[in-house]
């Protein structure tokens, strides 16, 4: 590890991956889900098993068949198992623009801290050969109780701060939870929203950092 002290952390969907352009594969994934619950695929039930609303999950499903902790296995072993065919058959890919981080490498260290499962994180990066770009990464567990440490709470920030150390931090997102998260962790937040305000893509912000 090289001895830095300052740290540029990144998300993974939408900043990194780009998983969001095209959902239809987590559509198929969340359909055969509620298929399994004996849950009707309407568009509302869908939702309610999206991404964006892990936070308030139990919540969400209370009028499914079956335990949280149930409906939460089916709901993340089929998440999980399309998400990671998608990416080994090269249908999920970084973004083009993930290259410049390169140029970040002398003066930062990076990082990545994602929502996502840790095995899909895991995945992404060795499957891209994205593992010696980044010093440390980290994704959720796959218990339903792990979705109280997922952004924005500040858990996977201490964490990742143990393995890196002090030192002045950014966070790269996509998302006001990120935004969120950042402020929550006390770091600093750079909006990379590729199609409105903030930083367009990834050379924009290379640029601004270097």
């Amino acid at each position: 590890m090289k001895d830095k002290d300052k740290y540029v952390i990144f998300d993974l969907d939408g900043v990194l991956l780009d998983s969001e352009s095209d959902l239809e594969w987590l559509n198929r994934a969340l359909k055969r889900a509620l298929e399994e619950l004996g849950v009707p695929p309407t568009e509302n039930n869908l939702g309610k098993l999206y991404p964006g609303g892990l936070d308030e999950f139990e919540e969400s499903v209370r009028e499914f068949p079956g335990t949280p902790e149930e409906i939460w296995r089916v709901r993340d072993r089929h998440y999980v198992a399309e998400k990671v065919s998608m990416i080994q058959k090269g249908q999920l890919k970084p973004f083009s623009d993930v290259s410049y981080l390169e140029r970040l490498k002398p003066e930062y260290s990076l990082a990545v801290i994602s929502n996502s499962p840790a095995e899909v994180v895991d995945l992404f990066l060795k499957n891209y050969d994205l593992v010696d770009l980044f010093t440390a990464w980290i994704g959720r567990g796959s218990k339903l109780e792990d979705l109280k440490k997922i952004k924005p709470n500040p858990y996977f920030f201490e964490e990742i701060k143990r393995k890196l150390g002090e030192g002045q931090y950014w966070y790269v997102g996509d998302r006001e939870s990120d935004a969120e998260f950042a402020e929550k962790a006390g770091i600093d937040f750079l909006y990379l929203t590729r199609n409105e305000e903030g930083f367009h893509d990834l050379k924009e912000l290379v640029d601004y950092l270097s």
